[in-house]
This record gives C-alpha cells, structure tokens and sequence, in this order.
C-alpha cells in the first residue's frame, strides 16, 4: 500500500508552478515523501492508512472526497515541490553532483534558489494550515481523526506556522511603555 499516491502528475502540475516537461519519474519520490512527512503529520497515521485504504478500494466520497481534493491535494503539491527543489536543479551522477544546462536557459543562483524554495514552503504552510481548520471545523465526520488509536504518529493539530514577532511585554515590545497604560489609574 505504499505505493497510494494522494495526488496525481497532472493535479500537481496544475496546482504549482511545476512545467509540463518535468518528467514524472522526478516528481513521483518527492510525493512519497511530502506525503509521509507532512500529510501523515498532520492526519495522523492512522487516519493516513485509512484514506490510502479508500483511494485503493474506491471507497471515498463525501467529506473524505472534499478533504482530499480540495485540501490534502494543494498541500500535498507543494510540499513535494518544494522537496523536490533541489533535486530540480542539482543532479546526482555516479561521479559527481550536476547542474544541468540548455542552450535556451540559465541556471539560477542559489540565492534566488532558496527565495524560490522558502515561497513554496510558505504557500505548502498556508494550506497546510487550511486543511487542519478543516479538520477541526468538521471533526464529528472524521472519525480516524478524533480516535487516532495509538499505533503510529499523532495527528498534529496545531498551526506550523511561526511568524517571527514575539512581543515579550504585557503591553507591546518597547522598553518606553509604562507596566500601566492608562495614567489616570
């Protein structure tokens, strides 16, 4: 059963900025991976093998349909973009590390590679965090989520995202700002 893909070549190249000529043997590890790192995380493992059971068996529809195509399928495309990200660029040989090269393209510098890549991870974020609202505003029809058993990983019910603002103070982050802000007291 580990070979369950949750989304297909053509729904992952119409969901990122992936090209039609990227072949899909190069994509397909990557789906694997974003799959069992990220989607199992936040679905938890057991919920993980019961949608992988309904995709084989043709089983899904109703709110598992909803979740996967309209929540699972946009993170799940780019997480495993930006997974694949370097492997896009760098090839591994048997002798040495390559950057492949056209007549008609230049290859981008790994400055404007990381900014790319960390665009892409932000976007995977954004959706990742809309399909754990999801599950949490229509948990009563997930019931692999509420009763994740114990086998496995637990389903992550909090928001990956960390903004980089923290505002140690009661009342905002200045040294100026007084314990109290209102005077008159």
């Amino acid at each position: 059963m580990s070979n369950v893909l949750f989304i297909s070549e053509a729904r992952l190249k119409r969901l990122t900025a992936v090209h039609d000529n990227v072949e899909p043997q190069e994509l397909t590890p990557f789906v694997v991976q974003a799959q069992d790192i990220y989607i199992q995380e936040i679905l938890g493992t057991y919920f993980y093998n019961t949608l992988k059971d309904k995709i084989v068996n043709d089983t899904i529809g109703g709110y598992y349909q909803t979740l996967l195509n309209d929540y699972i399928a946009p993170t799940l495309a780019n997480y495993a973009v930006y997974l694949a990200f370097p492997s896009l660029n760098y090839k591994i040989k048997n002798k040495a590390v390559l950057t492949p090269t056209s007549e008609e393209s230049t290859s981008t510098d790994l400055t404007s590679l990381k900014y790319v890549r960390g665009s892409v991870q932000d976007t995977a974020q954004f959706y990742a965090e809309r399909t754990r609202e999801y599950l949490r505003d229509n948990q009563e029809q997930f019931p692999e989520y509420l009763n994740p058993g114990v086998d496995g990983m637990m389903p992550n019910k909090n928001n990956p995202y960390f903004h980089g603002i923290y505002i140690p103070k009661k009342y905002g982050c200045g040294d100026n700002l007084p314990d109290n802000p209102n005077p008159m007291n």
